[in-house]
């Protein structure tokens, strides 16, 4: 059988149709109601190799208009098959925030119980909070953090959230499911309509003689295969996140755990008063420490103390004794036995004649006494 230009052009204008057919279907039933209006462009196609007639351009586009159209009224109101509804495609997610006061002991049970369960850890990640910010309204210290994305089968999801449970102070869950079954059905419809075509066009290409034809079918099936690898991708991710569940898990490292119930009152005190008593014993804790660690800056410290004293007890004194030598002159300027350097030169000139007077007086007195 030849294959010429116009059966390319028919058989490719009428693929396109039954291909739209299927596409419009949605999901469930429009799997069947496609592969029935791709039969009845088979049909037409086979009735034209037999010789029944040719098709215009325009008679093409009839029949893909109306192929279109009994397409969009027979599938204005998808339904679900009831095998798809007994196995829905549903997306879990869980985010969890819990305590723990062996953090270092926690993280590695954590990764052995994941890997035990079939799952593994997508991203993890941990820091040490500064002291500023270590604290909540309610007081509870908070030391070191991590973050960690674990990927768990659906079907161990609850028994990997009741161990954590077990092992660590919850704080916070929370859950959302998303049913991902419409969107999933529709893709292997669109799947399924697209190797049906991929299988008629490969036909086609082993009937083709001449290079346009070959060109044409070629640039055709090369489109339907990227759909389809496309279409295929989106199934695989589909898939994983259907059949692994995400837990978005937050772990902080406590002192003690934070209280998740309301307590009464003298309990309150009771576990204030301790709470007190033992910041005051860290309190003298860190201040023995403290003071073992900068005992070289304060021995230097010390050292510049005692040399600034030092120095300004000797200034003092020596102040002192000026103020104390210009009291005496102050009082008596003709003393002998104040200091020559603190009198006026005049001064001592007068002092040192009445010094001299002084003497002569006093010996002539001894002269007398001895007669």
């Amino acid at each position: 059988m030849i294959v010429n230009r116009k059966t390319i052009n028919h058989v490719y204008a009428v693929l396109t149709a039954g291909l739209l057919a299927a596409a419009l279907g949605g999901c469930g039933g429009a799997e069947d109601k496609g592969m029935a209006a791709y039969e009845m462009a088979a049909t037409d196609t086979a009735a034209y190799e037999s010789g029944g007639g040719i098709y215009t351009n325009e008679a093409v586009e009839e029949k893909v208009y109306e192929d279109e159209t009994v397409a969009q009224e027979e599938n204005a109101n998808p339904e679900v098959p009831e095998e798809a509804v007994s196995d829905r495609k549903l997306i879990k997610n869980v985010t969890l925030n819990v305590e723990t006061e062996q953090f270092d002991v926690l993280l590695p049970t954590i990764e052995q119980k994941v890997t035990a369960l079939g799952g593994y850890i997508e991203e993890l990640s941990s820091f040490s909070r500064s002291n500023e910010y270590a604290k909540d309204y309610q007081g509870t210290k908070y030391l070191r953090c991590a973050s960690m994305t674990v990927r768990i089968p659906r079907e161990n999801l609850e028994l990997f959230l009741e161990e954590v449970g077990q092992q660590t102070n919850v704080t916070s869950r929370s859950e959302s499911v998303t049913d991902v079954t419409l969107q999933y059905v529709d893709l292997e419809s669109h799947k399924k309509a697209l190797l049906t075509e991929q299988d008629r066009l490969l036909e086609l290409l082993e009937q083709a003689e001449s290079v346009e034809d070959i060109v044409t079918i070629e640039g055709r099936l090369s489109e339907v295969r990227y759909q389809i690898e496309s279409m295929e991708a989106q199934l695989r991710t589909y898939d994983n996140k259907i059949d692994y569940s995400t837990v978005y898990l937050s772990v902080d490292e406590v002192e003690h755990y934070s209280p998740t119930e309301a307590t009464a009152m003298g309990e309150r005190i009771r576990s204030g008063f301790f709470k007190s008593m033992e910041g005051v014993g860290k309190g003298i804790q860190n201040t023995a420490i403290w003071f073992v660690i900068n005992i070289p800056y304060l021995f230097v410290w010390a050292v510049v103390i005692v040399v600034i004293t030092v120095a300004v007890r000797f200034i003092m004194k020596r102040q002192e004794k000026k103020n104390a030598g210009r009291k005496r002159q102050r009082e008596n300027p003709y003393n002998p036995y104040t200091p020559t350097h603190a009198k006026p030169a005049e001064e001592q000139k007068m002092a040192g004649e009445q010094h001299k007077i002084q003497e002569d007086e006093q010996t002539e007195q001894d002269k007398k006494d001895e007669q």
